[in-house]
């Protein structure tokens, strides 16, 4: 059964991901969303419902920012590990929305609203 309440979008980026049990991981992002993501990693000893650090780059203009976040571990299998932020920064969050779905805050959604019914 699906839980998910919004849309993953498939993208392929390095992260990190720390834990003060077993230290940093590298793995490679698979899809993301404003609630989670999946990452493939090699080393999945992770335990479920384990709280982890991420850290992982976000286009934003010109430039990538790196961003942290904490996440559960919610699922483990194939070598990837489904994550779900547990505590999302807002400056993270616009980031993401804005990645995600081209606006980052109310007042940019209506304006692009408002051009395309235009």
């Amino acid at each position: 059964m699906e839980h998910r309440c919004d849309n993953r979008k498939l993208i392929s980026c390095d992260v990190i991901i720390s834990d003060c049990r077993l230290g940093s991981v590298k793995g490679r992002v698979r899809n993301i969303s404003l609630n989670g993501m999946l990452v493939a990693i090699s080393d999945s000893a992770q335990q479920i419902n384990g709280i982890i650090d991420v850290s992982f780059p976000i286009e934003g203009g010109d430039s990538n920012q790196q961003c942290q976040a904490k996440a559960l571990v919610v699922h483990q299998q194939s070598g990837c590990l489904g994550l779900m932020f547990s505590e999302l920064d807002p400056g993270v969050k616009q980031m993401l929305r804005k990645m995600l779905y081209g606006y980052a805050t109310v007042t940019e959604r209506a304006y692009l609203y408002q051009s395309y019914r235009a």
